[in-house]
Formats: structure tokens, C-alpha cells, sequence
């Protein structure tokens, strides 16, 4: 009977330290969380680096990437190498709402005060940013490959990009399950059906790209659809490149911080912190019943 990824014990849990990309993910992210930390409470330095980066990335980033849509949109057709679907996917309200949810999210995680949970905390308002990027950028793809493919060639794209995402996690899965329980999956019938139609389905899209812009602008420059075909081939590219770094990299970390969360003194007395460094004075201040262990522990040195 196969486990679920999320139904380990402790002990198996401590198996996914070997996982290749959480020690690489680890390794980077924690040598730069680490200088802005102690104990896991964060520095002044650390703070205001915080609210200069959500400016200048997370709000100043996105807002440029929107302000460069609603150019697109307002400017003349004549004025434009490729033709533009308008009204624009991507509007002001729409920007103004990722605002307001990201920062909602943020508030919300403020109260996840466990220093042992922060760094997760953090990582997951930077992945919120990503995900509000990442949506920006697609409707401005959509945008722009909207009036030379058609409406079906970009449910075509999605169904491709969800099939990949369906196979990457089923790669990963079996990949974390053969960490933490050594189980080695063998590849089903399912699994190849679904790298073929990833395999062929990348190439079939793509010929079909090609051809209709040979069809569509048989008249104009051969520049002008080389240009095309590569904001297609980058908008394919970046995508896929964001499902893997999600699922192969972004999948682990977040499982780790799953089972702090749900063995959270196993861990402690395995990574060799004392409660209040673990847990904080304002959590100790309102779960007494800790303090005791915390007694305890002086009582045992």
C-alpha cells in the first residue's frame, strides 16, 4: 500500500533531509535568512530590507510589468510590430486586487509568530510574489499571442502546461516517496501516456505555431515573425520553468516546514533548541504548559 507523503512519522520525516534540492534550496536560502535572523526573530537590518524589496520587487516589479500592458493597450495599432488583443487581460483593478491580496496574506502570516516557522513564513510571501508575476505575465502572453493563435491555441497551451505540471508532480511525488519511505515507484501506464502527450504535444504546438504565421503573414517580414514565434517559445519556456522550481524545489522545502509544524518538540530536541529559542517568549507568555518543559530542561542541565 503506497504512503502519502504527508502520513510520515518523525522518524521518516527526517529521511526528506536527504532530498538533493531541499539541501541546495536550504543551503542558499538559510546562509541569507540566517544574517538578517537571530534566534529566528528578524534584525532591524532585516526589516527594512524587507520593505525595500517588497517595494522595489514585489509591488514595483509587477506594477511595471501592468504598466507596460495598459501601454500596449492604449496604443495604436499602426505604432505596434504585432497586433494586440484589446481590451487588456491585464487592467488596473486586476493589479490593485494582487495587491490587495498579497498584502492580506502578509498580515495574515504575521500571525505565524514561531520563530522555527518564520523562514517558511517569509518564503511563502515570496512565492506569492512569484505566482502574482507569473499570472501578470500570462495575461500579458495572452495578450500578444491572442490575435495569431486564437482562442483554441492558448487552451491548447494550458492543457499542455497542466499536463507537465500533472507529470512533474507525479515525478516529484514518487521522488519524495522513494526518499522518505524508500519505495521505489515503478513508472505506470499513465506516466508515459502523459510524457508523450508532454514530449510530442511541446513539438505539434509548436509546428502549428510556425505554420500559422507563415500562413497569417505570408506578406510581411520574415523578422517580424521570428519575432513572434520567439515571445511564444519564451512565454512556453518561462512557464515551464516556474512549475519546475515550484514542484521540484519550492514542493520539499514546504513539506519540511510541514513537519516542523506537525512534530514540532520532536524536532526541537532533534535540532538541539531550547524552547524559548524555538517557540518565542510571546508564545511561552500565552502556552504555559511549555514553560514547564522549559523548567525542566534547566532542572536537566
Amino acid at each position: 500500500m503506497k504512503k502519502s507523503i504527508f502520513k510520515a512519522s518523525f522518524e521518516e520525516s527526517l529521511n526528506l533531509l536527504d532530498d538533493a534540492s531541499l539541501q541546495y534550496i536550504k543551503k542558499d536560502y538559510y546562509e541569507k535568512l540566517g544574517k538578517g535572523l537571530n534566534n529566528g526573530k528578524p534584525s532591524i537590518g532585516f526589516r527594512i530590507k524587507s520593505i525595500l524589496y517588497s517595494i522595489l520587487f514585489v509591488f514595483g516589479g509587477n506594477f511595471l510589468l501592468a504598466l507596460f500592458a495598459f501601454s500596449l493597450n492604449d496604443a495604436d495599432p499602426k505604432d505596434l510590430t504585432l497586433p494586440v488583443h484589446k481590451p487588456s487581460l491585464l487592467t488596473p483593478e486586476l493589479f490593485l486586487i494582487c495587491c490587495f491580496i498579497w498584502l492580506s496574506l502578509v498580515l495574515i502570516g504575521k500571525f505565524v509568530r514561531k520563530p522555527f516557522l518564520r523562514p517558511y513564513r517569509y518564503r511563502f510571501h515570496i512565492e506569492t510574489f512569484l505566482f502574482w508575476f507569473c499570472l501578470e505575465f500570462n495575461l500579458l502572453g495572452i495578450a500578444i499571442a491572442l490575435p495569431n493563435l486564437t482562442s483554441l491555441g492558448i487552451w491548447f497551451i494550458y492543457i499542455l502546461l497542466f499536463i507537465i505540471a500533472l507529470i512533474f508532480l507525479r515525478m516529484e511525488k514518487r521522488s519524495l516517496s522513494t526518499c522518505i519511505f524508500g519505495e521505489e515507484a515503478r513508472e505506470t501506464l499513465v506516466d508515459r501516456i502523459a510524457g508523450l502527450i508532454a514530449t510530442y504535444g511541446s513539438g505539434v504546438l509548436g509546428l502549428a505555431v510556425i505554420i500559422k504565421i507563415i500562413l497569417s503573414h505570408s506578406g510581411i517580414a520574415v523578422s517580424q515573425s521570428l519575432t513572434l514565434l520567439g515571445l511564444f517559445l519564451t512565454w512556453l519556456i518561462i512557464d515551464i520553468g516556474f512549475l519546475a522550481m515550484v514542484i521540484f524545489m519550492e514542493l520539499p522545502l514546504f513539506l519540511e516546514g510541514y513537519y516542523k509544524w506537525k512534530y514540532p518538540e520532536e524536532y526541537r530536541d532533534w535540532e538541539g533548541k531550547s524552547v524559548e529559542d524555538w517557540y518565542g517568549k510571546r508564545y511561552l507568555k500565552k502556552h504555559k504548559e511549555l514553560l514547564g518543559a522549559k523548567n525542566e530542561e534547566k532542572i536537566n542541565l
